[in-house]
């Protein structure tokens, strides 16, 4: 989306703040969800088949939305106001980024605001220091409504901004851009070296469309309701410039409008909305039953095999349903992984979390070639812990594991991954 450089730029983002507001007592809105449940039947299917297609993929993380009122502020905050086009009129407040039981909705209309003199007023959310990923599979299934002048987005940007250079050098991804009332989307790449026309996709007018994400260390490639609509891959040799997508990148929604692309806006159109029904992300990984979503700890080890207090639970899940439990004294479930490439490094990621305040639990890797690695679990919710590893030169395997030393607390882990780099 051109020029949206300028938004880590000009205003950053304050970390810890909590936003709390009672739910917004909104109208119908003009795009009324189906009441079916939250995928149509079609949909659905296409969500289940393009997991299915490849088994490895694996739910890591996911928003549904289904609360009303604030988003979760721990994976999301405001997009904040700035200079670039589709920055012009974002507003922080919950009017214009909320939860109405079923969506996020962002919204742009003509409200007057005391104190805040602009024309208009947009919303938008990004997981800016809280959620990002570098390559795996991103699932986002919304709609919009149209109008002259609108123009609703779900992109993503490098963190840290400026890994490489400032923008467009830094990378940009962008899934899904429409404006007005134009019979496409459009998908499109920036980096320095010069960017390609935006690809045009069909899709489902005034009603939900899924949109992908796939992302490898070669290729970005986007998807329109389970059709392939877009690649664009990484050149031997062709350095930063041509490939500045190997770095974390957050996820961006915004209704945004008025300025750059769509033109002026007709008033008589407002408001504009996107709805989001959710947001899920996937890694390919290599481990197996890493949400132990099987209800047993098979391909895992317990250690100690007798007598221990490791096992799967179903409560306390991240995703899904199921997770593994370690409780009482010194514990931990491992699996070795073999089929590995020598000389290849990896990632090891899991969400963690402790029952109570304390140490002694962490993430890690051993027998890959080199020293054991590990990752230290501290909070009390669910957080990310990722170890990196480079196999040896003879090395084709590699045992992940979660422990616990005796101190007496209870640790919980789910939604593990092996993935390549």
């Amino acid at each position: 989306m051109m020029m949206k450089q300028m938004f880590s730029i000009l205003i950053p983002v304050l970390l810890g703040v909590g936003f709390c507001f009672t739910a917004c007592n909104k109208s119908v809105h003009p795009l009324d969800k189906p009441s079916a449940g939250k995928l149509s039947n079609t949909l659905s299917n296409v969500a289940a088949q393009s997991v299915a297609a490849n088994p490895n993929y694996q739910l890591i993380w996911a928003d549904e939305f289904n609360a009303t009122g604030s988003f979760d502020n721990n994976s999301w905050s405001y997009c904040p106001r700035n200079g670039a086009s589709w920055g012009t009129y974002l507003t922080s407040t919950p009017d214009y980024a909320y939860l109405d039981g079923q969506n996020l909705v962002v919204k742009m209309d003509n409200a007057v605001i005391p104190g805040d003199n602009v024309p208009y007023h947009s919303g938008g959310i990004q997981s800016m220091n809280k959620v990002n990923f570098r390559y795996g599979k991103l699932e986002v299934r919304a709609k919009m409504k149209e109008g002259q002048g609108s123009w609703p987005a779900i992109w993503l940007m490098p963190e840290p901004a400026f890994q490489y250079a400032g923008w467009p050098g830094c990378g940009e991804i962008d899934l899904m851009e429409h404006v007005n009332f134009a019979n496409s989307v459009k998908h499109r790449t920036h980096r320095l070296n010069g960017n390609l026309p935006n690809v045009s996709s069909q899709y489902v007018k005034n009603d939900y469309n899924l949109y992908t994400l796939e992302w490898t260390p070669d290729d970005v490639k986007m998807f329109v309701n389970g059709a392939h609509r877009f690649t664009y891959s990484r050149v031997a040799g062709g350095g930063w410039q041509q490939w500045p997508f190997d770095v974390p990148f957050y996820i961006i929604l915004n209704q945004s409008g008025g300025v750059g692309w769509p033109g002026p806006i007709t008033n008589s159109h407002l408001p504009f909305y996107m709805y989001v029904d959710y947001v899920r992300l996937y890694k390919l990984s290599v481990a197996t039953n890493g949400g132990f979503e099987s209800g047993s700890l098979s391909p895992w080890d317990a250690w100690p095999s007798s007598g221990s207090t490791a096992g799967v639970v179903s409560n306390n899940a991240h995703s899904g349903t199921h997770a593994v439990r370690l409780q009482g004294g010194e514990a931990s479930v491992e699996q070795t992984i073999t089929g590995l490439t020598p000389n290849t490094t990896y990632i090891v990621g899991a969400y963690a979390k402790l029952a109570n305040t304390g140490g002694g639990v962490c993430v890690g890797v051993k027998n890959y070639g080199g020293s054991t690695i590990d990752n230290t679990v501290t909070n009390v919710a669910y957080e990310m812990k990722q170890v990196t590893f480079t196999t040896g030169a003879t090395n084709t395997s590699a045992t992940i594991y979660f422990y616990k030393n005796g101190v007496s607390n209870t640790a919980y882990a789910d939604d593990f991954y092996l993935e390549k780099q």
